[in-house]
Parts: structure tokens; C-alpha cells; sequence
């Protein structure tokens, strides 16, 4: 029998986890939502951009083609190249570099296409809050983020762990509306604690990892900056030479077949190629190691002879311990397929849900100070972030296939359509006058926005639902992903409303003699009625 804690104990502990949660809470929704979309990337990815929705050609032209051709569209020779090679057989490779400053990616087939569309990008970015206008400190306060969603996980097991069996499964939906805010947060909480553990830790671990690996070079590397390196990255940047002399390497082709005679079970993903046609230059490639679970590999070699300079893969001297590529196995669900992706992406709700919850149960202790500015401002953000995220992914899908394709700031564009909608729904809660209605109406408004989106996808490509040629099954998965969502966006706005009309009739008796509760927006204008009664 689990002993129970102290009021002291308790209290303590209670405190801890709600400020945890009330103060990161609303960042940490929009992590996990953001996260749970992007753990299908890559259907996204390939629905975005049609250029991606036709067969691979790298293997009639080869790798050295298509650096040939980004070099020639770039007209200069960046000190640094990233090449992303495409999937299965399917799409085009992408070329990145910095150009006076400024980050260039194009997409490389027959011609080179500046890349268009980002956003499956955008929202994988948006799951670690990074985006290039705001640079790292938004990155490392998620990071702390993920620690305080740990503090709170500890504290709320220590709380409710006499009762943690009991609160699996008890929900009472018929019971007053914070009984059922508490037993949803509880309920949810608990069925979704192994997923919230597993991305909380690994997400503060990944965020944290680089200032780690600074923090013990001295100590346990004794000062050698590439040994760390290549402990926790596989790789070494620290050890590379400075710009030489010109010289003739081998192809890419020819430096891809050397690496995959060091490691014949890599399957390259991507290329990183560094002080091209320079006698220092080196081509590292990275990618999945077949046959090991969630294994991936890092080959550098010498770009003028082929020579490997560093091997990273399980079973070579000095490679990361297996612990670590489970951690980013785990995190990026390299596993199970697309089933398990599903469920992560219903557990990732389900951790939206216990963290609105979670606000409105404060809200609700603090029943007496309800019509404080500080209870008011985080009843409002908590539904305008809440619905309003969601709306702003709405709109960021709509304007993804309404803005034309070759607008050359349609990627800039999306960016803020999001920004914007999202300012939007926000200041939308904090100005309305009946804060009940709010919920209701923005998952609504988001539902309606989703719905043209197949539609208007098959603009672009034929690949999809409602496109005229050969459908794909990645184009066509989003397609109903959207729709699926969008209806039950609008069903939710439905029983949200039925529901907010139902509480706004006149209070009735229930059978303890008090009255029927209203909803948690009009609960200011529930308390000033019952003030005015009582007076």
C-alpha cells in the first residue's frame, strides 16, 4: 500500500507541479501539437511540393550531376554544401548553402528549382521553437521547458500515486464541469505518462546536449574538442583543416561507393561537402544503418583521394553508445511504421488536452478571485492559444496552396500567415466579451479553413484525392488526413456549442440543491449573478 504524503508534503508538491504547469504550460501545447504533426514529415513533405511526387532520376544522372548543376545555378562555390538525396526512389535532391549570408535551398532535377514551399518545415521547426528570425534563445527556452514538464510529471505522480490505478479510468463526464476538467487532466495524464517522460527528457537532452559536450571537453576529453565531438555527434568539425589549394578530387559518386566499402550497410541520406575542389575539402555522408534499429552512420573521408577520415556506426571503434541512438530512435519514432505514428500523434492530443486542463483546474481552485486580471488573462490565452494555434496551423495549410507556387515570398508569406492568425485569435479572446463562445468558435473557424485544402492541393499535383493523374499514396493519406480532421474540427465546434447553450439556460436544481454549472468562460458572469442573488 502506498503511503500517504503529508499536507506539507502535498502541498508542497501540488504547488511545484500547477506553476510548472500554468507557467510553461501554453509553449509546451504548442510543442506537442506542433510535434504530434510532424511526426509525419515526411508524407508532408512530399504532399507540399510536386517536384517531390516524381521518380527519383539521381540514379541515371548520379550524385556528381547534381552538385554540378547546384554549383552552376549558385555561380560561386560555398565553403560548405548540404545535399539531401531523396527516399525511396521518390522525388529530387535538395541543395543548401549560404550565399552572402543568407541561406539558399533549391530543389536539383533536370533544372534547378528554388525551393517553394516550407511548410513541413516550418512546423517541424516550430515543434523545438527555432525559426530563423528568432535564432536560438526561443530553442534553449524550450529546453527548460522540457524540464519543467519533467518537475511537474515527478510532482503529479508523488501527488496522486495512492490513486494512480483509480484515476487511469475514472471518468465522470456527468458530474459538475470542474469534476470533469480533473478527471480528464487525470485520466489523460496518466495514460499518456510513458509518452510525456520519453519526449520531456529526450527533448531537454537534445536541446541541451551541445552546451553539455562544451561543459566536459575539458574534464573528461582533456581539452580535445574533435574527440568530443566525435563522442556525441558521431562527427568532428573541430579537426578540419583550413582552406587549401586547389585541387582534383574524386566525384561524389566515386567518394559515395568509398564510403559504402567502409560501411557497406549505410544507406546515405545526406551529404555534407566542405571546401570543394580545395585540397582540404572533405565529403561527409550520413544515413540509416540497415538492419540495426534506430543505427544511423557517419563516413568522412578525404575528398582528393577517398581516404576515410572518421566512421561512426555501430560496431566501429569510438562509435556513440547504442543508449543514445535509441534516444533519437525513440523521439523521431523510427519504429513500428505508420501505425505507431497514429498513436503518438492521438497521445500527443491527448498531452494537449492534460495541459489545458491543467490551466483549467487552476482557474477553477481560484474560484474566489476569479475576476482577478492575472485568472482573467490566463482564462483567455489558455482558449485563444489553445484553438488559436490550431486555427493558425489551419491557415497555414489553406495558404500553402492558395499562395501561387512560384511566388518567390510565398514561404516568407506562410510564415506569417501563421504569425499573424495566431496574434489574431489571441487578441480575439482577450477582447470578447463572452469568453464561453471562444472555444467553440475558433475550432470551427479552423475546420473551415482546413476543408478547401485537398481541394485546392490538386492545383499542384494530380497525385492527390481530388487530382486528374496517378494518385500517390503519401498525397493522397494527407489529403484525408485533412478532411478527417477538418470534420471533426467541426463537429467538436458543434457539441462545443450545444453544450454552451445548454449551460447558458436558466440554473435548474440538480440533486445536491446547487446549480447547474455554465460553462468555464461565463464564469465571471455566473459569479456576478450569483453575487447580485445573494446580495
Amino acid at each position: 500500500m502506498v503511503r500517504k504524503l503529508s499536507r506539507h508534503a502535498f502541498t508542497t508538491f501540488w504547488d511545484v507541479h500547477a506553476w510548472a504547469g500554468v507557467l510553461g504550460g501554453l509553449l509546451l501545447y504548442v510543442m506537442f501539437l506542433s510535434g504530434g504533426i510532424t511526426l509525419f514529415r515526411r508524407q508532408l513533405a512530399v504532399w507540399e511540393e510536386p517536384l517531390t511526387q516524381q521518380r527519383s532520376s539521381i540514379e541515371q544522372t548520379g550524385l556528381q550531376a547534381v552538385l554540378d548543376r547546384g554549383l552552376a545555378a549558385a555561380g560561386t562555390t560555398p565553403e560548405q554544401i548540404w545535399i539531401d538525396l531523396p527516399e525511396g526512389g521518390l522525388g529530387a535532391a535538395r541543395i543548401q548553402y549560404r550565399a552572402q549570408g543568407e541561406a539558399v535551398s533549391s530543389w536539383v532535377r533536370e533544372e534547378v528549382v528554388p525551393e517553394r514551399e516550407r511548410l513541413s518545415d516550418f512546423l517541424y521547426e516550430l515543434h523545438y521553437l527555432w525559426h530563423r528570425a528568432t535564432g536560438d534563445w526561443l530553442f534553449y527556452l524550450g529546453g527548460l521547458l522540457c524540464v519543467a514538464l519533467l518537475l511537474a510529471l515527478a510532482t503529479g505522480v508523488l501527488i496522486h500515486l495512492k490513486d494512480i490505478v483509480r484515476q487511469f479510468h475514472q471518468f465522470r463526464p456527468d458530474r459538475r464541469r470542474r469534476v470533469l476538467w480533473s478527471d480528464m487532466h487525470k485520466v489523460l495524464g496518466v495514460m499518456s505518462l510513458p509518452f510525456q517522460v520519453l519526449y520531456a527528457y529526450t527533448g531537454a537532452f537534445f536541446v541541451f546536449l551541445g552546451v553539455l559536450v562544451q561543459v566536459f571537453t575539458g574534464p573528461v576529453f582533456g581539452g580535445d574538442a574533435a574527440r568530443a565531438d566525435l563522442s556525441a555527434w558521431g562527427a568532428s568539425f573541430a579537426d578540419e583543416p583550413a582552406r587549401g589549394a586547389p585541387a582534383r578530387g574524386l566525384t561524389l559518386d566515386e567518394l559515395t561507393a568509398r564510403a559504402r566499402a567502409a560501411e557497406p550497410r549505410l544507406v546515405p541520406e545526406r551529404i555534407r561537402i566542405r571546401h570543394h575542389g580545395l585540397d582540404s575539402g572533405t565529403v561527409e555522408l550520413r544515413g540509416a544503418i540497415e538492419g540495426v534499429p534506430f543505427a544511423r552512420g557517419v563516413v568522412r573521408l578525404r575528398a582528393t583521394d577517398g581516404a576515410v577520415l572518421s566512421l561512426d556506426a555501430p560496431g566501429a571503434e569510438g562509435a556513440r553508445s547504442g543508449a543514445f541512438r535509441w534516444m533519437y530512435g525513440l523521439h523521431y519514432a523510427d519504429f513500428g511504421g505508420i501505425t505507431l505514428r497514429i498513436l503518438f500523434f492521438v497521445l500527443a492530443l491527448a498531452t494537449c488536452a492534460t495541459i489545458l486542463t491543467g490551466n483549467w483546474i487552476w482557474l477553477a481552485r481560484r474560484e474566489a478571485r476569479r475576476e482577478s486580471l492575472g485568472n482573467r488573462l490566463l482564462a483567455r490565452l489558455t482558449v485563444g492559444v489553445g484553438a488559436g494555434t490550431v486555427v493558425a496551423i489551419a491557415a497555414l495549410f489553406l495558404s500553402s496552396r492558395a499562395f501561387p507556387l512560384d511566388w518567390s515570398a510565398r514561404a516568407a508569406a506562410e510564415d506569417l500567415t501563421f504569425v499573424v492568425v495566431l496574434g489574431l485569435c489571441v487578441a480575439w479572446a482577450l477582447a470578447a466579451r463572452d469568453g464561453g463562445r471562444l472555444l467553440w468558435q475558433q475550432l470551427g473557424l479552423a475546420g473551415l479553413l482546413l476543408l478547401p485544402v485537398p481541394a485546392l492541393a490538386a492545383r499542384w499535383s494530380g497525385a492527390g484525392l481530388f487530382g486528374a493523374g496517378q494518385k500517390l499514396g503519401a498525397v493522397v493519406a494527407v489529403d484525408v488526413a485533412l478532411l478527417l480532421a477538418a470534420a471533426a474540427l467541426c463537429a467538436s465546434a458543434w457539441a462545443l456549442r450545444r453544450a454552451a447553450l445548454r449551460h447558458a439556460a436558466p440554473p435548474r436544481a440538480t440533486r445536491d440543491g446547487a446549480p447547474a454549472p455554465l460553462s468555464h468562460g461565463g464564469a465571471g458572469l455566473m459569479a456576478r449573478r450569483q453575487t447580485a442573488s445573494h446580495g
